[in-house]
């Protein structure tokens, strides 16, 4: 009975902070590079090349990145046919971003928009974030 207990009291903690993160999110990133970027961008090239270096922390309660907080990010997962996607939804063509053909789409939600609407899950050790029109990679610490 206690575990039922203790395992109801866990469901209703995560339920009332959202989803929990992909095992294979949480931890620290490192953005390794700038892969490409949509045709139009919220921030410039430059601004983006600037991002190389910064580090991404995910956790339960919070995603930080580039002097931003989400604050209990929900994420939702699906499947995707990578290129065919990229072409339609971002209109370009993703040739320089080295992800699967069926890849993992997680789509993050904060109660305060911060830039990260995106990540794409290239391995357990690489992911793509898509961050104001630009794809990072980036590289688990």
């Amino acid at each position: 009975m206690r575990h039922v207990t203790l395992a109801a009291m866990l469901a209703l903690a995560f339920g009332a902070q959202g989803k929990p993160p992909d095992k294979r999110l949480t931890g620290t990133w490192v953005v390794t590079q700038v892969l490409d970027a949509q045709p139009t961008t919220s921030i410039s090239s430059d601004e983006a090349d600037a991002l190389v270096g910064t580090q991404m922390s995910i956790d339960p309660e919070h995603i930080r990145f580039a002097g931003t907080d989400c604050i209990r990010p929900e994420m939702k997962t699906v499947r995707r046919r990578f290129y065919s996607y990229f072409v339609r939804n971002y209109n370009i063509e993703p040739k320089g971003i080295p992800l699967p053909d069926v890849v993992s789409e997680i789509t993050i939600t904060c109660k305060k928009p911060v830039g990260i609407d995106y990540i794409y899950v290239r391995d357990s050790k690489e992911i793509v974030v898509y961050w104001e029109g630009f794809f990072l990679n980036a590289v688990k610490r």
